[in-house]
C-alpha cells in the first residue's frame, strides 16, 4: 500500500526531505514508513524520527485527517494514509 509522509520544519531538515510516498504492507505501522523512507533516502531518517523502536521523544506523528489522530511509531496505518512528522512543542 502507498502512504503519504510529511515532515515539517527541523524534521524535514534533519531527513533531508519535506514530503515522500512509500510503499509498505498492507500490515504497515509508522516504524516501517520510516524503515521504507530511510531505504530510499538514507539512515539519517531514521535516526531523525526513531529512537531505537520508539518515536524520538520530540516527535510527533499524526494522521493527516480532521481529528489528527496522534500514532505511535507501533501504530497502523491504512492505504492512502497521509501521517504528519513534527516536533513536539
Amino acid at each position: 500500500m502507498d502512504v503519504e509522509v510529511k515532515l515539517t520544519g527541523t524534521l524535514a531538515a534533519r531527513t533531508g526531505t519535506h514530503s515522500a510516498r512509500v510503499g509498505v504492507g498492507h500490515d504497515a505501522t509508522v516504524a516501517d514508513v520510516v524503515d521504507a523512507l530511510a531505504d530510499e533516502l538514507g539512515p539519517q531518517v531514521r535516526a531523525g524520527v526513531l529512537d531505537g523502536s520508539r518515536l524520538r521523544t520530540d516527535t510527533v506523528v499524526v494522521r493527516d485527517s480532521t481529528d489528527g489522530e496522534p500514532l505511535s511509531a507501533a501504530s497502523r496505518l491504512r492505504e492512502g494514509d497521509t501521517v504528519r512528522f513534527t516536533l513536539a512543542t
